[in-house]
């Protein structure tokens, strides 16, 4: 699960993404913690942070979410349009309230990413995590989740303006939501590196059988452009270094003549052929290999 980097890379997205819709500016998340939960260890799990669960069982992967007081501070600032240090003495109530809103909009949108139905589902009703703590039972545990946002002290710094601690969030999620997840963007991963083998091969069978001309050629010699032009039918041209054992076999291609082989000029059924002497050269070999 921890290897599962798809998993992560989609969590982090869905917290940016309602960071971005809840305070007007776009976050990176900071992935501060995760740890594995049972029941009993859900009293302490959000400290004094603002929880919310829905009521009775819920459906989906979701089981809480939590905002802690910088976090719906700021937020209370952007609804109100007002500096946050305007709001350091705010009540916890007024606070609790107001980030419910940003609570619901959290939910849904790290829910959208297990499951595109939360699209479709009613509107959220949301209550506090500690009235009804007793709601939560899970027999496979839950993943609990923290993000910090603008706590770097880079881009993201406009969250803590004014300083103090930086917002934060935290998610738990059922453990066996978590691993269906992982499951299935493993296996669309294996599907794709499959789907590029596949293309690499095709790729690999149609190089191999592009058709390419070869050259046996029996000797060379330099020769100006000026006596290129003055060239006449009938002209005898003398190769004094060409043996007819010795022809040298090479390919066309884009980049130039390609090496291929040496052999012997013959006679083959009637026809003029070249009897190879030399094998194809180990680089030419591992270079068509690689392809």
């Amino acid at each position: 699960m921890r290897q599962c980097e798809p998993f992560w890379l989609m969590l982090a997205a869905s917290v940016g993404q309602w960071a971005h819709e809840v305070y007007g500016v776009a976050s990176d998340p900071h992935l501060q913690s995760r740890k594995v939960l049972a029941d009993k260890d859900l009293e302490t799990a959000f400290g004094d942070s603002f929880a919310f669960i829905l009521p009775g069982q819920s459906a989906g992967a979701m089981a809480a979410v939590s905002i802690n007081a910088p976090g719906a501070r700021k937020y209370a600032a952007t609804r109100l349009r007002q500096d946050v240090a305007s709001l350091k003495n705010a009540p916890e109530l007024f606070l609790r309230l107001m980030s419910e809103h940003a609570a619901r909009a959290l939910w849904k949108r790290v829910s959208l990413a297990f499951s595109k139905d939360a699209a479709q589902a009613a509107p959220l009703q949301l209550v506090e995590f500690n009235a009804t703590a007793d709601a939560l039972e899970n027999e496979t545990g839950y993943l609990c989740l923290t993000y910090t946002l603008g706590g770097d002290g880079g881009e993201d710094s406009w969250l803590i303006e004014g300083g103090g601690d930086a917002p934060e969030v935290q998610l738990l999620v059922k453990m066996q939501d978590v691993k269906s997840a992982v499951r299935t963007l493993q296996t669309k991963a294996e599907k794709t590196v499959t789907s590029d083998s596949g293309g690499h091969d095709v790729l690999r069978k149609r190089v191999r059988d592009t058709a390419v001309v070869l050259d046996a050629v029996l000797d060379t010699l330099p020769m100006t452009i000026g006596a290129c032009s003055r060239l006449e039918i009938g002209q005898v041209i003398a190769l004094p270094g060409a043996k007819m054992d010795r022809l040298h076999l090479s390919a066309g291609t884009v980049s130039g003549s390609l090496p291929i082989s040496q052999g012997e000029l013959g006679a083959w059924k009637g026809f003029r052929a070249l009897k190879l002497r030399t094998p194809v050269p180990e680089d030419v070999i591992r270079e068509i290999a690689e392809i």
